[in-house]
């Protein structure tokens, strides 16, 4: 995985570019605060699979602490997409 990176001056410029450029390619784009990346800009597809991957880790935990693995639909729902689920 490639990272372009950008100021945050440069990407105030020009942010609509920057987010359809990272998303036509579907590489993350960083904003930089004075070189320390302070932001990073991801295509939605990435967002929902990063989200997922977070719902994934929070169930491992809960597994690993013997507490209740079970994720509930309306639970995955809200991780995944964001909503309340139906």
């Amino acid at each position: 995985m490639t990272e372009t990176t950008c100021s945050i001056m440069q990407a105030c410029a020009c942010l609509g570019a920057i987010a359809r450029e990272g998303s036509a390619i579907r590489e993350p784009v960083a904003s930089t605060d004075h070189g320390r990346t302070v932001a990073i800009l991801v295509s939605p597809a990435d967002s929902l699979g990063l989200q997922g991957l977070r719902a994934l880790a929070a169930h491992r935990n809960r597994r690993a602490r013997s507490e209740d693995a079970g994720v509930s639909h309306d639970e995955t729902y809200r991780h995944v997409f964001g909503g309340t689920g139906h």
